[in-house]
């Protein structure tokens, strides 16, 4: 299977949404946490020390109490948060099932290889997209059972009576709004709306909610967000809005842009130019993109295996605010103490403390 690695570097968003701002999301938390990697041209630097970072907060050095290196003993566990696009078929443009072909394929010597390679401490958590709910189908585990039922059941069908803990209903960020399908599809509406929007689901605002709970969380564990999307959704939310909600927890987002080679066309200019807004999360929030028409099982095992790997490699650099924190928004950004010694990717965030 072909596949094409994206890692996109300042996409354009263009004029046809110079009207549309971001909205930003602010989140106070106790425990505030940068993620980076560091490289040396093509090469991973991994011996950096606390002394060789220097965390900067609104501009001015601070002091930090968390240095997680990607070759500690202790280092932070690694938690793979999954979030599959599970919307019902919409005529031609959209088949989960075509596009997940994994589920019938996938077993425990999968989850097993994904969970226990290596030496870090390795949790999957599940989550599927469905209308406007947002289910999870197993919270973080490193149990291989535990996690082979949650990804051969991303399509099966939801319980009339399911778990109310399992389920979080969604709603809309401010300014945003569901998209108007009563009126005939003429040429003006093609490109300025999305085709059949209204069998499509809440994805985007699904990754928020999910952000919402992750921020809730206060454990110390080092996260990544996995989008299994097309990036099309049926409301006027834009990837920005995710974005913005990722970047003040620090969370790096990897869209995986499916059914991308299959179905969208340039007869469908917006719905293509949201699929590249969609994978642009990755380059935005410190993650990276990745392109797939389908995913099958050894597809999806190298995603997720490359996920993983990239996780694992991550510096944290981290503090607890002081309990007098006067509540108001900071930027925070990690530098290298001597400019030059190695690039940085991430280690930027905002938090509200």
């Amino acid at each position: 299977m072909k596949t094409t690695c994206v890692i996109l570097a300042g996409l354009t968003l263009g004029s046809a949404f110079a009207q549309e701002q971001p909205v930003t999301f602010r989140t106070q938390s106790r425990l505030v946490m940068l993620p980076f990697h560091a490289g040396r041209g093509t090469q991973k630097v991994d011996s950096l020390k606390p002394s060789d970072v220097v965390l900067l907060e609104d501009g001015a050095a601070r002091e930090f109490t968390i240095f997680d290196t990607t070759f500690g003993a202790n280092r932070l566990p690694v938690e793979l948060v999954l979030l599959f696009d599970a919307n019902p078929a919409s005529g031609h443009l959209w088949d989960p099932a075509g596009v997940f072909t994994f589920v019938k394929q996938w077993d425990n010597s999968k989850s097993r290889s994904l969970l226990h390679s290596g030496d870090g401490d390795v949790r999957v958590s599940v989550y599927r997209c469905a209308g406007q709910k947002l289910y999870r189908l197993t919270p973080a585990t490193s149990d291989t059972d535990a996690l082979t039922k949650a990804l051969r059941g991303i399509l099966a069908p939801i319980s009339s009576k399911p778990d109310p803990d399992s389920v979080t209903q969604l709603s809309l960020p401010p300014r945003r709004d569901r998209v108007d399908t009563s009126e005939r599809f003429t040429e003006d509406f093609v490109t300025s709306n999305f085709v059949e929007a209204k069998h499509r689901g809440w994805m985007l605002e699904s990754a928020i909610g999910l952000l919402n709970q992750m921020s809730a969380s206060g454990d110390s564990v080092s996260r990544v967000l996995v989008m299994f999307s097309e990036g099309i959704g049926a409301t006027t939310t834009i990837p920005e809005d995710v974005g913005d909600q990722a970047l003040d927890l620090g969370i790096p987002i990897y869209p995986v842009a499916t059914n991308y080679k299959g179905h969208v066309t340039p007869n469908f200019p917006r719905n293509l130019f949201r699929m590249h807004q969609f994978e642009s999360l990755g380059q935005r929030t410190g993650g990276r993109a990745v392109e797939y028409k389908t995913i099958d099982a050894a597809a999806l095992s190298k995603i997720l295996g490359d996920v993983r790997d990239h996780a694992l490699s991550q510096y944290v650099v981290g503090f607890v605010p002081g309990a007098n924190a006067d509540s108001k928004v900071h930027d925070l950004e990690v530098r290298l103490a001597s400019p030059g010694s190695a690039t940085i990717e991430g280690g930027k965030r905002r938090a509200v403390y």
